[in-house]
């Protein structure tokens, strides 16, 4: 083996975004892409802000006006789209003062996937959650707070209703798939309650090994 290279195989985490505070997830996500770890981060459009609403536009809408006047075409580029919104958070957190121009930095957001829903290469793998970044958690009750997704529709994001429809899809194909695993995990314990009674020795010698 080279001396930089490793054979240990990349920890992959899927993040559920729904319910958690942008700046604490993603300060949590940071750490882990600049620790080597794949991230992917499904359903931004639910990732909440705190502050009103309309707090949070007119923030946004000061932000978009900034651009350089003698060749807009340079930069800075403002996304619309919510995914794109966390992952210039993101880089803004990975690449600190150098910018785009940390070697690190760039390792690291290659290391990071952000989607808007739940995609159909990451429906069946787990997704977790950062309890120090859910809202119910950290953000004191009665405080105002505003989902990104209508943040990113009302600054010009034109897919807001093709991501509900394709949601609404997923919901319905996890439906049936949780009845049907129901359903078979209901007749696997009647099978194996009969086989016990029928064979009580070797019932009793699986439960001793925790069978």
């Amino acid at each position: 083996m080279g001396k930089h290279t490793s054979s240990i195989t990349k920890k992959n985490t899927v993040i559920d975004m729904k319910g958690h505070l942008m700046g604490r997830v993603c300060g949590i996500v940071a750490k882990k892409l600049m620790n080597g770890e794949n991230v992917t981060l499904v359903r931004c459009e639910e990732t909440n802000i705190s502050g009103s609403f309309i707090r949070n536009k007119i923030k946004k809408l000061d932000f978009l006006r900034k651009r350089t006047l003698t060749n807009p075409g340079r930069g800075p580029f403002h996304h619309r789209a919510p995914s794109a919104m966390i992952e210039r958070t993101l880089r803004g957190m990975v690449t600190k003062n150098a910018r785009n121009h940390c070697k690190r930095g760039k390792l690291a957001m290659k290391r990071l996937t952000c989607y808007e829903g739940i995609p159909k290469n990451v429906e069946r793998q787990k997704r977790m959650v950062c309890p120090s970044a859910l809202r119910v958690l950290r953000l004191a009750p009665g405080r105002n707070y505003c989902r990104l997704g209508r943040l990113s529709h009302e600054l010009g994001w034109k897919n807001q209703e093709i991501i509900a429809k394709l949601e609404g899809e997923r919901k319905a194909r996890s439906q049936k798939y949780f009845e049907s695993k129901k359903a078979s995990d209901s007749l696997w314990a009647e099978a194996k309650s009969e086989a016990s009674k029928d064979l009580p020795k070797e019932a009793a010698l699986l439960a001793k090994y925790g069978y």
